[in-house]
């Protein structure tokens, strides 16, 4: 069974949502499900425990990962 909620946000945010959603093609609300599957994604990995963490990688020419970036305060 789904859900709703009520968000207020300033009217930048707002702005920043419905370019990101034009801009795949979805609606501000799929965009912001997303964004909280991604929030849970690095939740989960900070229970662990064992140094895990949600972050950045920039595929490099050589087809390896390179990390650029860790996601805090999750």
């Amino acid at each position: 069974m789904k859900r709703s909620m009520t968000v207020t946000m300033s009217p930048e945010i707002d702005d920043m949502l419905t370019m990101m959603a034009c801009a795949r093609g979805i609606s501000k609300g799929e965009l912001m499900r997303r964004a909280f599957y991604l929030m849970k994604a690095g939740y989960d990995e900070a229970q662990k425990c064992d140094g895990s963490s949600l972050g950045f990688v920039k595929r490099m020419p050589d087809n390896t990962l390179k990390a650029t970036g860790v996601v805090k305060g999750l």
